[in-house]
């Protein structure tokens, strides 16, 4: 998967927003991140010196912001995170892979553009790359009970 792609997939009609919000870095400069569901995928974005980001905002953008949701936030537009993803910045960006703390590969990448730091992961939303022993236990357990079979316990004397 492309950054390219993960802007369209940011933009996409079938994208949720979870969360977002605003955060201080060590440095003392505001951010802004925002997380997704994009159908399979997570997606977690953070751009920083977010202040710097908002004078950038269009004509466009500001007359789709809706009075009853403002928030005291700072928020940066969805298309305007996708736009940056689009930069011949982010073309150069090296995509990397990680896994998270339940063994699902997912990647990541980061890049400078016009001024703000982007950090980008998505990862699966559930496809385990490697399952833990409690795990296997725990789906095997849910197999059997969904069958109607029911799993004596190791060392259980029933």
């Amino acid at each position: 998967m492309t950054l390219n792609e993960i802007a369209d997939l940011i933009i996409s009609p079938e994208s949720e927003h979870l969360s977002c919000g605003n955060y201080i870095n060590r440095r003392g400069i505001r951010g802004y991140y925002v997380q997704l569901k994009c159908g399979s995928n997570w997606c977690k974005i953070s751009v920083s010196h977010a202040d710097r980001h908002a004078d950038r905002i269009t004509f466009v953008e500001l007359n789709e912001i809706d009075p009853i949701t403002l928030q005291p936030a700072l928020v940066i537009p969805i298309s305007s995170i996708s736009a940056a993803l689009k930069s011949p910045q982010a073309g150069q960006a090296a995509i990397e892979i990680y896994f998270n703390n339940v063994a699902v590969q997912g990647l990541w990448a980061e890049f400078y553009e016009n001024g703000n730091w982007y950090m980008v992961s998505v990862s699966n939303v559930d496809v385990p790359r490697c399952t833990r022993p409690d795990e296997l236990e725990r789906i095997a357990d849910e197999f059997l009970w969904q069958q109607g079979h029911v799993r004596r316990k190791r060392g259980s004397m029933r």
